[in-house]
């Protein structure tokens, strides 16, 4: 049996272990945590290492020890940062570079590839420029997950976001753009192989709410989008050719546009397993199971990706779900998760929540990220409502509903053409 380590033990890894046991191999989790609380996927593996996933002399050791045969990094630029150089120590195959790599973590670079190859990008500043037409959107150049991002709508907050950004960027760096506020987030999945690109998913993004500071929080992805014809004629054959141009064998390209008036505008990308998890949307609509293609290279086995993505391919809505509380609130206990795991077309439940959670800041908290799927979207609104009506949060200062709810309505509006 075959040993595959995963870098990282959160919630989101859970699932990828899974997949990875349900396909024969032995999986291994590891990083510093010990906290039963932020540690699931240490249970769920066939074996767990209390090492930090940058710990790489004492990794390669145990790697030597044990008899690992692959690594796969989890959902962050800096594990794919460890899974190269450890991949590099022991002889073992990965699907990225440093190079590559550098192309997702540098706004900058993305942008300069994205012009080359006619990609078109959302309007940038420089930080320092004293003709900036708000609001803009400020971001550390080197930071995913919507970590540093804010809006400023104002000098003031201008000044104070962009020192914050700084603050948050490891090379001290930041971008600055129109914030596209009157626009759809579009985001689209490319599986990446020596021969070819494909384009394997489509997805319009439902915003949490226009209230100011809460401009960039995502609500829901519904799948596939509505625009995705219009993107394929438009952009698809431009980025395809970007893509291939990087000389990737496997691996997958997570890429963000805003869609506004009839045009795409690119601002970011990410070479990485995409935190919706949209890899179980995928192989339950009979897409292109990039995971797995991307488990067995990494154990430096034969796959054959299937290229053949069905036109009809259902409907899925990724549910993130919020609840608002204040600050230093504690959360006794989630009230419903069973009943919304045990729903059918539930294909993928995270929990972000445990018993003795703290509350930090005054932004809503996420209580879970739910995906469903299913062949027609009057069940994918039933299941929605019956998640409105079930999820709540107990705390010690009383019941707290679903913050801000996805309607029958947003999920119409983003899925009707």
């Amino acid at each position: 049996m075959k040993k595959l380590l995963i870098l990282g033990s959160s919630n989101h890894e859970v699932d990828v272990i899974k997949i990875a046991q349900s396909m024969g191999y032995y999986v291994i989790t590891t990083d510093y945590y010990t906290d039963k609380n932020l540690i699931p996927s240490k249970f769920v593996a066939d074996e767990a290492w209390n090492i930090s996933w940058t710990d790489y002399d004492e990794l390669e050791a145990r790697c030597r020890e044990t008899g690992v045969n692959g690594i796969l990094a989890g959902f962050s630029e800096f594990r794919i940062e460890a899974m190269i150089e450890l991949c590099r120590r022991l002889n073992l195959p990965c699907y990225i570079n440093d190079e590559q790599l550098e192309i997702t973590r540098d706004k900058n670079k993305f942008k300069q590839m994205c012009k080359r190859f006619g990609v078109p990008i959302v309007n940038e500043y420089d930080p320092q420029s004293l003709e900036i037409i708000f609001p803009v959107i400020i971001k550390p150049t080197d930071r995913g997950g919507s970590i540093g991002i804010n809006v400023a709508y104002n000098e003031n907050e201008y000044k104070e976001y962009l020192e914050y950004a700084y603050s948050m960027s490891p090379s001290k760096s930041v971008v600055v753009e129109d914030f596209i506020g009157d626009g759809i987030k579009f985001d689209c999945s490319y599986y990446i192989s020596e021969k070819e690109a494909v384009l394997i998913e489509t997805c319009d993004t439902t915003m949490l709410t226009k209230q100011k500071g809460f401009e960039t929080m995502q609500k829901a992805w519904t799948f596939p989008s509505k625009h995705e014809q219009e993107y394929i004629e438009q952009v698809d054959t431009n980025v395809k050719s970007m893509l291939m141009s990087l000389g990737m064998k496997c691996g997958v390209a997570n890429i963000s546009f805003f869609y506004r008036n009839g045009r795409f505008y690119v601002f970011e990308t990410g070479f990485r397993l995409g935190g919706g998890h949209s890899f179980d949307y995928q192989r339950a609509s009979n897409g292109i199971d990039y995971l797995s293609c991307m488990i067995k290279y990494a154990l430096n086995e034969d796959y054959e990706p299937n290229t053949n993505i069905p036109r009809d391919r259902g409907f899925a809505v990724t549910y993130n779900i919020y609840f608002n509380s204040n600050e230093g609130v504690v959360v006794n206990h989630v009230i419903g998760e069973d009943k919304v795991r045990d729903i059918n077309e539930v294909i993928t439940y995270v929990p972000n929540l445990y018993n003795g959670y703290v509350i930090k800041g005054n932004k809503p908290n996420s209580i879970a990220m739910c995906t469903l799927y299913a062949k027609d979207l009057d069940t994918i609104l039933r299941d929605i409502d019956i998640i409105n009506k079930t999820l709540k949060v107990e705390t010690n200062s009383g019941i707290c509903p679903i913050f801000c709810e996805l309607t029958s309505c947003e999920i119409l509006d983003a899925i009707s053409k």
